[in-house]
C-alpha cells in the first residue's frame, strides 16, 4: 500500500484496539490482566517477567460511550468472570428482569405467548444501558494502565504486504468537498504489533480488510438487520423496571422478518424499538406502516 507524503505524528503501541465499545474494553481489561497474572506468578517461581506492554484503544466518539445507544439485555456471567467485583465497583445495573411478554401484534390486538421461547428467555438476566456501561467499563480500563484515545477515528490500515502494522487516524479539518481547510490537521499513524478491529458489525476498516484479503471468499454473506429505538419518559410509576417485551407482527407485514422490543428502565424511562432485516421488501409499506424514520444503526 501507498502511503501520502504528508507529515504525521507516530505512535507506537504494543497492542491496539479499535473502537472502544464492550469487546474492545473487554479485551483490553482482560489482556492486561493476563500480563499482570503472569508477572505476578514469575515473580514467585523466579522466571522471567514481561516487559512492557502497551496497550491502546481509539475511539471515534468525543467520550468514551458516547456512540453507544443502545438498550440491552445483558447476561452478567462473562462480566463476573472478567471483573468478580463488579457490583461492588458499581456497575450500572438497571433492573433484573422481572416480567417477560412475547407477543404478537396486529393492528388492533395483542395475543400474548403462553411460553417464553427459549432463546427469549432473559430471567436472571439484566436490563442495562449500554451507554452507561461503557463509560463506567471505560473508567476501568483506564485505571488498568491501557491508554484510551477518544476523537481518534480510524480512518485506514497500515500494512506490510499483507500484515496489519497499525491504523492511520482521520485527518480533521476537512470540507465537505474533500478541501482543506484552515484548520487541517493529518491523522496520525499509530504502529502496533498487534490489531484488533472492534469497530461494530459493519466497521469501515473491517469491511477494507475483509476485501483485502478476501476473507469472505467462499463463504455464506452476512445478515444484517436495521434497528430503531426510542427513549420514552412515561408518568411516575407507569414503567416497571426489569419488565422486557418482544414483540412480531404489527407493524411489519407477514413477509417481512422482524420485530419490536419494549425494555423497562430506572426512573420511568422506557426503550422501545423495531429491527427488521435489510432485505425487507416493501421498504415503502414498512414506513408507512411504523412510522420509521431513517435510521442510522446497523446490527448483526
Amino acid at each position: 500500500m501507498e502511503y501520502d507524503n504528508i507529515e504525521r505524528d507516530s505512535l507506537e503501541v504494543d497492542v491496539l484496539f479499535v473502537g472502544a465499545g464492550p469487546a474492545s474494553l473487554a479485551g483490553a481489561l482482560r489482556l492486561r490482566q493476563l500480563i499482570n497474572r503472569h508477572n505476578e506468578e514469575v515473580e514467585k517461581s523466579g522466571g522471567k517477567k514481561l516487559e512492557e506492554i502497551t496497550i491502546a484503544v481509539i475511539e471515534k466518539g468525543r467520550d468514551i460511550g458516547s456512540h453507544i445507544i443502545s438498550g440491552a439485555i445483558m447476561d452478567t456471567g462473562p462480566l463476573a468472570e472478567l471483573l468478580p467485583d463488579f457490583r461492588e465497583r458499581g456497575a450500572p445495573l438497571e433492573s433484573a428482569v422481572t416480567i417477560e411478554d412475547v407477543s404478537y401484534l396486529t393492528r388492533r390486538f395483542k395475543f400474548r405467548s403462553p411460553i417464553i421461547p427459549p432463546p427469549l428467555k432473559n430471567h436472571g438476566k439484566y436490563v442495562v444501558s449500554l451507554n452507561k456501561l461503557i463509560r463506567w467499563l471505560g473508567g476501568i480500563v483506564e485505571a488498568a494502565d491501557v491508554m484510551l484515545l477518544p476523537e481518534f477515528p480510524g480512518a485506514e490500515l497500515l500494512y506490510d504486504g499483507q500484515r496489519v502494522i497499525g491504523v492511520r487516524t482521520g485527518d480533521k479539518g476537512i470540507g465537505r468537498n474533500g478541501e482543506k481547510k484552515e484548520n487541517y490537521a493529518p491523522g496520525a499513524d499509530i504502529m502496533a504489533k498487534v490489531t484488533v478491529l472492534g469497530e461494530g458489525s459493519r466497521g469501515s476498516l473491517t469491511k477494507k480488510l475483509v476485501e483485502f484479503l478476501g476473507l469472505q471468499e467462499g463463504r455464506s454473506p452476512q445478515v444484517y438487520a436495521v434497528g430503531v429505538k426510542e427513549v420514552w419518559e412515561l408518568p411516575r410509576g407507569r414503567v416497571t423496571p426489569g419488565s422486557v417485551m418482544h414483540t412480531l407482527g404489527y407493524p411489519l407485514p407477514n413477509q417481512t422478518f422482524g420485530g419490536g422490543f419494549v425494555y423497562g428502565m430506572q426512573n420511568d424511562l422506557l426503550d422501545m424499538g423495531l429491527v427488521v432485516r435489510l432485505d425487507a421488501e416493501d421498504s415503502v409499506g414498512l414506513e408507512q406502516a411504523g412510522r420509521i424514520t431513517v435510521c442510522t444503526r446497523v446490527t448483526s
